[in-house]
């Protein structure tokens, strides 16, 4: 279990990387304290991760410093929290987009 210096992790961002012409694979982990659930983006080396960052922000939070369109990918923007997250309550409301787009405060 990957762990900061003040304790355990709340969440671990974890990197594969294959080298084809060496057939060499890498893992890296890269613990996160839940107060403090960012780390550096890696879209200006690998374009191709630019969606999968987005969906790491929007499901769990976690913020990818220096990413360009960092916005929500799965939910609309006015959702309010992340849902993949055990501390989301999952009974918990949204606000409904009218069709301006803009949030409504009807239940």
């Amino acid at each position: 279990m990957a762990g900061t210096a003040s304790g355990p992790a709340r969440f671990v961002v974890v990197y594969h990387f294959f080298s084809l012409p060496l057939k060499h694979r890498v893992r890296v982990e890269v613990p996160l304290e839940e107060n403090d659930a960012e780390v550096d983006s890696v879209t200006s080396l690998w374009a191709g991760a630019d969606w999968l960052e987005r969906e790491v922000w929007d499901m769990f939070g976690i913020r990818f410093r220096g990413h360009a369109n960092l916005k929500r990918i799965l939910t609309y923007e006015q959702f309010v929290g992340h849902p993949l997250r055990k501390d989301y309550p999952v009974n918990k409301r949204q606000p409904l987009i009218g069709p301006d787009g803009h949030a409504s405060d009807h239940s």
